[in-house]
């Protein structure tokens, strides 16, 4: 039996293995607002990149430089992925996509968000590791590509945790021909309202699994910054001066990736008017983004001499050209 045509109201036939999305239509003025903050995002491409190859040029000595490079990477990549969706959205006014599109973009979103949490806890993990029992970090980490190995896994661990959200979905029955949402994105929860048998094993698995990385990431840097300030109050040595420094830093990009969190989870169940939930997910999208790259800029010695170096290279290079004209003259 063929697939019914979709209707003009951006639907899609769920029956016939497709699915749909009703986005929140953006009109003219959100339009504007949402090309602000994709310009915004084009800005944290560049902060994002440089940040990583500050990293690179270092070969990634230590092993901290290693895990802000990957939390660059993760931010952008769950800030790129969010705001193509918007845009692809704005552009042709209303969105349709097959189930598989569906279920990559849900696999896209929420594996970009879990690393992003996961990358964080294995900073600290690194960071109370080396201060706390610092002959077996030397000997483990530092020495022996042990940085590298701790963030494989946890990456696969992200990954594997991320596929559950499309399979979950895979196996949901959609009564209808069409499966309207009521979110611009495909993420898991609209389309779990969407489907005629809802499950709530399905909701308490994926809720499991979201919840116990935030609270996994949120427990370590509360209990590891505790035990990192009490160490080092009471101290003047040089080292755990730059390792209270260190905490603070983790500690502020850690405070920004969950604020982005709540604007996109919490605050939309009070506001629910679809301009205010458009704004608020654009926030979220982009904050990590654009907030992170200058948290680690700033705060990080060994990232702010390259980017110090590179300067002073630049101006010396700019200079000479007119200095050589001058002696001409």
């Amino acid at each position: 039996m063929p697939c019914p045509p979709p209707t003009p109201q951006t639907q899609v036939s769920a029956g016939c293995n497709w699915s749909a999305i009703n986005p929140f239509l953006v009109k003219l003025g959100l339009q504007t607002i949402l090309w602000v903050f994709t310009a915004i995002m084009c800005f944290s491409i560049v902060l994002n990149l440089g940040i990583i190859m500050a990293c690179f040029s270092r070969r990634f000595d230590k092993p901290m430089l290693l895990y802000i490079a990957l939390c660059s990477v993760s931010d952008l990549s769950w800030g790129i992925t969010g705001i193509s969706y918007y845009l692809s959205s704005a552009l042709l006014q209303q969105r349709e996509i097959t189930f598989i599109s569906c279920l990559f973009e849900m696999f896209c979103l929420y594996f970009t968000l879990l690393q992003q949490f996961l990358t964080i806890f294995i900073m600290y993990i690194d960071r109370h590791w080396a201060i706390f029992w610092p002959y077996t970090y030397v000997a483990l980490i530092a020495n022996k590509g042990g940085a590298l190995k701790l963030a494989a896994v946890v990456w696969i661990i992200g990954l594997v945790l991320s596929l559950v959200y499309p399979i979950v979905t895979a196996h949901m029955v959609f009564c209808n021909d069409v499966v309207v949402l009521s979110d611009v994105t495909c993420v898991f929860g609209p389309v779990e309202k969407a489907s005629c048998r809802q499950s709530n094993l399905f909701v308490i698995l994926t809720a499991i699994i979201m919840y116990s990385v935030f609270g996994l990431t949120g427990l370590t840097a509360t209990y590891s910054t505790w035990c990192i300030i009490r160490k080092c109050r009471n101290s003047s040595t040089e080292a755990n001066i730059k390792a209270f420094h260190t905490c603070l830093t983790q500690l502020f990009v850690t405070m920004a990736n969950f604020t982005s969190v709540v604007i996109m989870s919490v605050l939309k169940r009070f506001l629910k008017h679809p301009r205010a939930s458009f704004f608020l997910d654009v926030i979220g999208l982009v904050s990590p983004a654009t907030i992170d790259p200058l948290i680690f800029g700033l705060r990080t010695q060994e990232i702010r001499l390259v980017f110090i170096h590179v300067y002073h290279n630049l101006k010396i290079k700019l200079t000479a050209p007119q200095k050589l004209f001058i002696g001409r003259v």
